[in-house]
């Protein structure tokens, strides 16, 4: 089953250690909490996801979300990748729900952007969609 996830990439000059500080100071400060995948990846959430799920899109500005970070680090640089899927919003309300879910995320993704050229390190940005398939054909292909 594929999906289309919006992404943003960030190319930081130095190491994944330096940028995952970087990262996690930039959420922790807008109140994200983070929590670690399996694959490595951060799933960063924001919101209360019972009130979310019980109030749609009634929940206001403490509506559930989930935006992933993934680093990947080369010889100098570190890609800092940031992507959300279509089910973003969901619980809110369907189409509405979802279109404010990107807005947020689009906000989100551009001051993360905002925050790393601040370090003076980020190198370059890349916006875009990407198709994801199942987590069993994820992880065939790596």
């Amino acid at each position: 089953m594929a999906e289309r996830q919006e992404k943003l990439l960030m190319v930081l000059r130095g190491d994944a250690q330096a940028a995952r500080r970087d990262v996690a100071a930039f959420f922790d400060v807008r109140g994200w909490v983070p929590r670690v995948r399996d694959d490595g990846s951060v799933a960063y959430e924001f919101g209360n996801r019972g009130r979310t799920v019980l109030l749609g899109a009634l929940a206001g500005k403490q509506f559930f979300l989930t935006g992933i970070v993934e680093l990947r680090e080369d010889t100098h640089t570190t890609d800092v990748v940031y992507r959300w899927g279509p089910g973003a919003g969901l619980a809110l309300g369907g189409t509405l729900g979802r279109r404010r879910a990107d807005r947020v995320h689009e906000e989100t993704a551009a001051a993360l952007q905002q925050h790393l050229e601040g370090t003076g390190r980020l190198l370059r940005t890349r916006r875009g969609q990407e198709t994801q398939t199942g987590d069993a054909d994820r992880r065939r292909r790596h």
